[in-house]
């Protein structure tokens, strides 16, 4: 306890004689025990002998008290890796290249079977100029927004291009998606569409569709035909064409009954009417909604799939009730071998979402006196895919571009191929990968 105010820790006895000098010490150790300021060593410490350890803790009824250890500065938590969020998907645009598109006729000589082909190019600085016409019948026509009427003298210079074929679907036509056509054009390719005769909406409309076991026979022969033609220079119809083009590069896409062809390309096909055997130039195959079949309908065999290993991208909208997911893409995703091999599926897509029907059906609504019949065709056949709730068909064509972009330019050009773990799919997209 503290002294009390007045209090002084000094002997009185200073006076006294030096017989009362050690009491006089004891007495102000005592004072000075408590003192706040004191410096005074007291005999009770002095006092200690060796053989009691001195004390170290305060007695036994105060708390204990324990003297804060040196500390190193607060220890920083390990950071906790997290993965690194993946980048979006990124839209391919437009390619580089003007676009150039001529109509030409290849004739298979073995069938004595001509074929109208359209060809889309890179086109040089020197092209028409005039907007190319997509013509069904006279005056009833699809005007491009994007490519220009050209020849083969027009073909940029700075080549050669790798060849893509386009097979359109049934009771379609060469031309029927030439958004995507001209697309794949622009970014430096030249692409070939032939009509399958027998199978083309104008066979559709005249009443003169051949038999659908002929038409799936015919279908991939009509292919090879055309990268005959593409590729023979004595050929005078695409003598033009050959040496833009580089025919270790192929990919063959197609959509419907055309992805059924693609796929036949490299699988072979056969029927009560014949076979085709693989064609071993096709490097690449992108089927956009294929009719393949399954179940008692079956147009590829399990075993003519699981023979494919070339390289594929299969692309279907989720809505597609023409050829649906399953067995049409599901199939083939189990029993092919393709090496790589991507899966799209467009989330609210439908069968004609690969198609520029929605297009040409607002632009033939400008056009005076189109038969009836041409239009209730386009407006049957639009539904699926121009309909309220349907994915909006410009979103359809650019994830359609992007991904078959991507895709042709990993196969023939080195470029990065598009990988579920390293790039993030948008909500209405679903990706797979093998």
């Amino acid at each position: 306890m503290p002294p009390r105010p007045g209090r002084t820790c000094q002997s009185p006895g200073v006076r006294r004689s030096a017989i009362l000098l050690t009491i006089a010490t004891l007495a102000a150790a005592s004072c000075g025990s408590g003192g706040a300021g004191s410096t005074a060593t007291t005999p009770a410490t002095e006092a200690v002998t060796a053989s009691e350890p001195p004390a170290t803790t305060p007695p036994p009824t105060d708390p204990p008290v324990t003297e804060p250890a040196p500390t190193d500065p607060p220890a920083t938590a390990a950071p906790v890796e997290t993965e690194a969020a993946l980048p979006p998907l990124e839209i391919v645009e437009p390619g580089p290249y003007e676009v150039g598109v001529t109509t030409i006729v290849v004739i298979d000589e073995a069938r004595d079977r001509p074929l109208t082909v359209d060809v889309w190019f890179p086109m040089s600085d020197e092209g028409s100029g005039i907007p190319h016409q997509y013509t069904l019948l006279p005056g009833v026509y699809y005007e491009s927004p994007n490519a220009f009427t050209a020849d083969a003298a027009n073909v940029a210079e700075d080549g050669p291009y790798p060849l893509v074929v386009y097979s359109h679907g049934s009771g379609g036509l060469r031309y029927i998606a030439s958004y995507y056509t001209e697309m794949i054009a622009s970014h430096g390719y030249i692409v070939a569409a032939p009509d399958h005769t027998g199978n083309t909406a104008v066979d559709l409309l005249a009443g003169t569709d051949a038999d659908p076991a002929l038409n799936a026979l015919d279908r991939p022969r009509d292919i090879a035909a055309v990268i005959d033609a593409m590729t023979d220079p004595e050929n005078p119809t695409t003598a033009g064409f050959v040496g833009a083009l580089d025919p270790e590069r192929i990919a063959v896409t197609g959509h419907s009954f055309g992805g059924f062809t693609a796929y036949a390309m490299v699988s072979g096909f056969d029927n009560e009417l014949g076979s085709f055997e693989p064609d071993l130039r096709v490097d690449a195959i992108i089927p956009l909604a294929p009719a393949v079949g399954g179940g008692e309908n079956v147009l590829l065999s399990d075993e003519r799939l699981a023979s494919i290993t070339t390289p594929s991208l299969v692309m279907v909208g989720t809505n597609d009730t023409t050829t649906p997911v399953d067995p049409n893409v599901t199939r083939v995703w189990e029993l092919s071998a393709s090496v790589p091999h991507r899966r799209v599926e467009l989330v609210d897509a439908q069968h004609q979402s690969f198609t520029d029907l929605c297009d040409i059906q607002d632009f033939l609504s400008t056009l005076p006196d189109v038969p009836a019949a041409i239009t209730t065709t386009i407006v049957d056949f639009a539904a699926e895919g121009c309909s309220p709730g349907d994915m909006p068909i410009d979103r359809a064509k650019e994830l359609t571009s992007t991904f078959a972009i991507n895709f042709l330019e990993s196969v023939f050009r080195d470029s990065e191929l598009y990988r579920p773990d390293r790039v993030k799919a948008p909500d209405d997209v679903i990706f797979l990968a093998k």
